[in-house]
């Protein structure tokens, strides 16, 4: 689920973590189709409204993620947490 506001600097969507290695993240949606990102150094991270690290995002859990409007391949924020509905593949 992607969403893009008109004049924003970013985009948002909710994936599932296949793989968190380094600076690379690697994700499915919710059509199946896996994706590679390259995380942001200063990535903000919140796991249940907390502040969080990249190594608390876990494989297998749902994320809803903001990626830069310019290169959407770069995660400049992850949000995880019990709040996040489970995506569901097909």
């Amino acid at each position: 689920m992607k969403t893009n506001t008109p004049g924003a600097k970013s985009n948002c969507c909710d994936e599932k973590v296949v793989n968190v290695a380094g600076d690379k993240l690697t994700s499915t949606c919710d059509k199946g189709n896996e994706h590679h990102y390259k995380v942001a150094k200063d990535v903000k991270v919140t796991c249940d409204g907390e502040s969080g690290k990249l190594s608390d995002v876990k494989k297998g859990s749902t994320i809803r993620m903001t990626t830069c409007k310019d290169d959407t391949n770069k995660i400049l924020a992850i949000d995880c947490g019990k709040h996040i509905p489970e995506i569901v593949t097909r």
